[in-house]
């Protein structure tokens, strides 16, 4: 369907809004697709909706025009339906469609609602998104879940906006981690966390990686961390005898600095690693379980490398395995060999996103 056309026939003016109720990485996948909404319907007002932890990423995106904070609170629902309500959008689209979401819009008031056609909730939407069955990266999904409101395919990378003083500051917050600026040496973070067990390469891993780095490319390593992440954190640095330094948990935005003022990341499977891609960093992306073809659609597309081992049993999508065998096997040294790949990358360009304050 045409949205201008829709909007005419109301006597409404274009508003659009997306949602993705969570988590990080899922978020930041979506960019694409409001990217590509955003060029087929340049006059719009687009709208986005988000859990309140993930909201702060999406801040300083050009192709929104607000982003709605949304809280787990059910006390505080009526004052985000209000809030929805208040904007009179033409149409939204629902990027995750569980209950909750698909409850919230249909109470939105918005007259054209889109969602997945999954168990009884279908019936609160007005029409089914369903992308082709071939269809397996997560931003072609999405992509292909906009052409019910005739925008066409489109296969680009994700993208997070910083101001130019944030990414200052995270330059600064680096010098002061390492206690002062070294001219020539590589910066490097290392994000050993996620919220899966099953995802995290070893902390011993990270630690034998941090020691080969800095002897074989003379790269200083800071470690990020998430909450809850602090102790796997602090074990990198012990395990590496110092050489890996430890960036206290940070606010996210602040987080995106840091990855943005450094040379490279590496990465497990999870949302800092589809941060460093969209702020177009080289990275390298640790997969155990899950499926790259799916959760990193990048390599070839920049300076994005993947380090993983196929095994009989993958993919499980289990949150928690005893042996992650598929981890395990993954050797430092392979790792830095796909860390030299990206930092020696002479394909495209893939410029970090930020814009003016």
């Amino acid at each position: 369907m045409d949205l201008d056309d829709e909007a005419r026939r109301r006597g409404m003016k274009l508003g659009i809004l997306v949602t993705r109720l969570r988590y990080l990485g899922d978020v930041i996948l979506t960019t694409p697709a409001v990217a590509a909404l955003r060029e087929r319907y340049p006059a719009a007002e687009i709208h986005y909706a988000t859990e309140r932890p993930y909201a702060d990423i999406l801040e300083k995106n050009p192709d929104l025009a607000s982003v709605i904070r949304l809280s787990r609170d059910s006390r505080r629902a009526l004052g985000e339906i209000a809030r929805i309500r208040h904007l009179r959008c033409t149409a939204c689209i629902d990027l995750f469609s569980n209950p909750r979401s698909a409850l919230l819009l249909s109470l939105s008031g918005i007259p054209i609602r889109v969602g997945a056609s999954r168990g009884l909730r279908r019936r609160l939407y007005t029409h089914r998104s369903a992308g082709p069955l071939e269809t397996r990266s997560a931003i072609a999904h999405h992509v292909a879940a906009m052409s019910v409101f005739d925008v066409p395919t489109r296969d680009s990378l994700p993208r997070v906006y910083l101001a130019r003083n944030e990414i200052d500051d995270g330059r600064e917050l680096l010098d002061r981690t390492f206690g002062g600026r070294e001219d020539g040496s590589r910066i490097v973070a290392m994000h050993p966390g996620g919220t899966w067990q099953s995802k995290r390469w070893p902390a011993g891993s990270f630690a034998k990686l941090a020691i080969l780095a800095r002897e074989r490319i003379g790269a200083r390593i800071v470690t990020v961390t998430g909450p809850g992440e602090e102790a796997i954190a602090d074990r990198v640095r012990e395990e590496s005898g110092g050489a890996a330094r430890v960036l206290p948990l940070q606010p996210l935005r602040t987080i995106a600095s840091v990855l943005a003022s450094c040379d490279a990341v590496i990465a497990n499977d999870g949302g800092i690693m589809h941060l460093s891609v969209a702020l177009g960093r080289p990275t390298v992306a640790v997969f155990g379980p899950t499926e790259p073809d799916i959760w990193f659609p990048y390599e070839g597309k920049g300076p994005f490398a993947l380090a993983s081992r196929r095994m009989d049993c993958a993919p499980c999508h289990k949150h928690h395995c005893e042996s992650v065998a598929c981890l395990e096997s993954i050797e430092p040294a392979e790792v830095l060999g796909r860390l030299q790949d990206v930092l020696e990358w002479r394909g495209p360009a893939s410029p970090g996103r930020s814009v003016d304050p």
